[in-house]
């Protein structure tokens, strides 16, 4: 995040999550939903929806080109063949292929020659190709006709066999060092029909975060106090501002979120003016514009968010970024 001149604590916060979650060693490994969320405001706050991997800058806005072309598929195989093209027209070169060998039918992204920012065998690149094979998977799963599963055989990774465990959540063997990277799915998958219309996430902001949102569907964070803090700060940072939409988010009543809130200390609406507030300021120190602000936090109008940020601060939305400057 540095090395991409973004401010960590800033997309953290904005990511829902701990500003000082780097601080120190963890004491579990980062979850894969939250990893998407990171991409997706590093990709928002730095214009650039690669995460600064290419030489070649994907601006803001490319999800929603290759959400639009997936929209009008109708099989799994039209699916994977138009996410492949996709990307390959924007990345002006054939990296991802669709290919077909006996009872199988393959994503493959072979890599060489790709403008990386950084070394081929960075371990940052090698997670971030391996983070897209979990994007292919997650939005072949998003897709699946009554959540039906999505029969993959192999992974194949230009990686090494050590620190690839965000690999096995999806439970399929592991070819290691196969010199590009791949998901092996049987042949049956082809002519699965889709239903785009149900898919989070070709329905979210960014695909980061649409693949986030699907993530914990498929594994749920536990909604237990203090678990649901971060959890609500989650579902904020993805758009979701109104209690029924977070409670429903979370799989549960409006009264029963209240509820957990209440036993970890908190009210909803206070909760939320916090996380508002937290992204505010950092926004406004970053020199974002109070009408984008206003609308990134869910408020109708500078006029509203001025008034929210005047009652939190003390100060106008202005005045605090001059005083911060």
């Amino acid at each position: 995040m540095e090395a991409s001149g973004l401010i960590p604590a800033h997309v953290l916060r904005r990511a829902g999550l701990p500003a000082d979650l780097f601080d120190g060693a963890p004491d579990h490994p980062l979850r894969l939903s939250d990893y998407f969320r990171i991409c997706e405001q590093m990709a928002l706050l730095g214009g650039d929806e690669s995460c600064h991997v290419s030489l070649r800058p994907l601006m803001v806005g490319t999800s929603e080109l290759v959400q639009a072309r997936l929209r009008g598929c109708a099989t799994m195989a039209e699916m994977m063949e138009v996410l492949a093209n996709s990307y390959n027209i924007i990345h002006g070169h054939r990296y991802n292929q669709v290919q077909r060998r006996g009872a199988t039918i393959s994503y493959v992204i072979d890599d060489a020659d790709f403008p990386y920012a950084f070394d081929p065998e960075d371990a940052f690149v090698l997670l971030s190709l391996e983070c897209l094979l979990v994007y292919v998977h997650v939005l072949l799963l998003s897709l699946a006709p009554d959540g039906s599963s999505v029969p993959l055989r192999s992974i194949r990774t230009r990686g090494p066999a050590t620190g690839r465990s965000h690999l096995a959540f999806l439970g399929a063997p592991l070819r290691i060092s196969a010199g590009l990277f791949g998901l092996d799915y049987d042949a049956a998958l082809e002519k699965v029909a889709v239903a785009p219309e149900q898919s989070p996430v070709l329905a979210a902001r960014t695909i980061y975060g649409g693949v986030a949102d699907m993530l914990d569907r498929i594994e749920p964070v536990s909604a237990k106090a203090p678990d649901i803090i971060g959890r609500v700060e989650r579902e904020l940072a993805g758009g979701r501002h109104d209690q029924a939409e977070v409670a429903a988010a979370l799989g549960m009543s409006v009264a029963s979120l209240r509820r957990r809130l209440t036993e970890a200390g908190l009210a909803f609406r206070d909760l939320r003016s916090t996380y508002q507030n937290s992204i505010a300021r950092a926004a406004l120190e970053d020199g974002s514009s109070i009408a984008d602000i206003a609308e990134n936090l869910g408020f109708s109008d500078g006029r509203s968010f001025a008034r929210a940020f005047r009652q939190w601060n003390g100060v106008a939305p202005g005045d605090y970024r001059r005083t911060a400057g």
